[in-house]
């Protein structure tokens, strides 16, 4: 029998235990969760590099930042466009953010005009040479910054056909609701962008890609699949000031909020598995992002190879495979609290394979824990319906039968008094296979994940954090090269 519910706001936690619904106006209220405990940033100090234009423009936009930026004029809609108070120690972060002139390093335009290649992929190559140089440079000096600004030129976007539906890594993870993807990247943007990532691993020097549209709006990057189309930027500067800087923190090492943990509950370790193919594209390989428990520290795994079905041609790891898998998850759990958790619960787009089951039951049984929850996580054209303009609220949850249930990730939101997304949401159908936890609670937990995304402020990100990084992850690991260093921290993917 079908039964309908709506599961409320999950709320996070922020500075001296504070907790709000929102991730802006808990940071203005309270600042970031981990303010003045060891360990957490004091400053974050930028370093940036790019062209003439692009150095010059994030220059301008960071001093514009640094004292805040007032809120989208002409809008009743106040609490869903907050102003950003800026980058000083009275701001939402408590500590200053800096971009000293010794932090920023130039490629010349005649560096750039001399590159030839003739495929995207080679100059994707030459092109991340020149970045990485500089890099390295800053990596390297006498003193280093804690996190480094790629600013990337029109002219490099263009010629490496990056021109796709992205803002460099601040990216609205709502966009999976559109229809169709304008512009999606090719092989060249990939690896372009995955040369850049790895080379930050190895210099233990995390980066954040950003668009000269990021800064001004006027200038037209073009959409590579459509003539005289170009790229909007929907965001107003506010809400981009939130974004880049709630990003910069987490990267710096910072943790802007975690999940609110009721201590009632069993402590639980989240999974999220996805596959990618090989770089040659000859077969699949596993990637994992993994959440420690609700403080949402993200460690990255690398799985085997994936075996194919041939049924209906879903990837699925072999037993051997998804034991090891999850043993390395679970050591690396003990590793971090010098316990294992009570609970695992691994989330997935398509449905767990019968040899999945059995690897992750004997790797259960061997740290004597017995609460398993699996659960394939996807999109359903299945949808809902209320009087009104706006569709379903948030959290609006339908549940099918004893295992798989309906979930509006995005929907109308009560604290916003609107709807925040462009196209019609599509809510996650939730399929349950050995839950230990009713569906009811698997889904609050999936409607919290989805706030978990430190790369942006949006309240209501379309899938969790364990299945968004998981997929991010694979994009960098497919050309990740043997020998190259992997770090495991999730700043260094996203």
């Amino acid at each position: 029998m079908i039964k309908l519910s709506h599961l409320p706001e999950p709320e996070l936690e922020f500075g001296e235990g504070h907790r709000h619904i929102d991730i802006r106006h808990g940071l203005i209220d309270f600042g970031p969760f981990d303010h003045g405990m060891t360990g957490a940033p004091t400053s974050v100090r930028v370093g940036l590099i790019g062209d003439n234009e692009t150095t010059e423009g994030m220059g301008e936009w960071f001093a514009r930042c640094r004292t805040g930026i007032e809120a989208k004029a002409d809008t009743r809609l106040t609490n869903l466009y907050p102003p950003f108070p800026g980058i000083l120690a009275d701001g939402p972060f408590r500590i200053e953010f800096t971009l000293a002139d010794h932090d920023v390093r130039t490629i010349s335009a005649r560096a750039l005009k001399k590159l030839t290649g003739t495929t995207p992929l080679g100059l994707a190559d030459r092109y991340a040479e020149l970045f990485v140089a500089e890099l390295r440079a800053l990596a390297e000096g006498n003193t280093r910054p804690d996190v480094v600004v790629i600013a990337l030129p029109v002219d490099v976007i263009t010629a490496v056909n990056a021109g796709g539906d992205d803002d460099g890594d601040l990216i609205d993870e709502g966009k999976d609701d559109a229809p169709a993807k304008a512009a999606p990247e090719d092989e060249a943007a990939r690896d372009f962008r995955a040369q850049l990532k790895i080379a930050a691993m190895a210099f233990g020097l995390p980066i954040q890609i950003v668009w000269p549209t990021f800064y001004d709006p006027s200038i037209k990057i073009p959409l590579k699949t459509k003539a005289d189309s170009f790229r909007e930027v929907q965001k107003d500067d506010a809400t981009r000031a939130w974004n880049f800087f709630t990003a910069l923190y987490y990267k710096a090492g910072g943790l802007p909020w975690r999940l609110a943990r009721d201590a009632r509950q069993l402590r639980s370790c989240f999974v999220g598995i996805s596959f990618h193919k090989s770089q040659s594209g000859g077969y699949l390989d596993t990637s994992t992002a993994q959440m420690f428990d609700e403080r949402g520290e993200g460690m990255i795994l690398r799985g085997g190879r994936a075996a194919q079905l041939f049924e209906d041609r879903r990837p699925y790891m072999t037993a051997e495979d998804a034991h090891a898998l999850l043993s390395q998850s679970l050591q690396n759990f003990r590793d971090q609290h010098a316990h294992f958790p009570a609970r695992v619960v691994l989330h997935k787009t398509s449905p767990f394979h019968p040899e999945e089951m059995e690897g992750f039951d004997a790797a259960l049984d061997e740290c004597a824990i017995d609460n398993l929850d699996c659960l394939a996580i996807s999109k359903t054209l299945m949808r809902l319906y209320r009087d009104g303009h706006y569709p379903p609220l948030r959290g609006t949850l339908m549940r099918l039968d004893g295992d798989r249930a309906v979930l509006y990730s995005r929907g109308g939101v009560d604290f916003f008094r609107t709807y925040t997304g462009q196209y019609i949401p599509r809510p996650l159908m939730i399929r349950g296979q050995a839950p230990s936890q009713p569906v009811s609670h698997n889904a609050s937990e999936i409607l919290a994940l989805t706030k978990m995304n430190w790369n942006n402020t949006q309240f209501d990100n379309g899938y969790p954090i364990t299945i968004s990084a998981s997929k991010k992850v694979g994009k960098i690991l497919r050309f990740l090269r043997k020998g190259d260093p992997l770090q495991t921290r999730y700043s260094y993917f996203m």
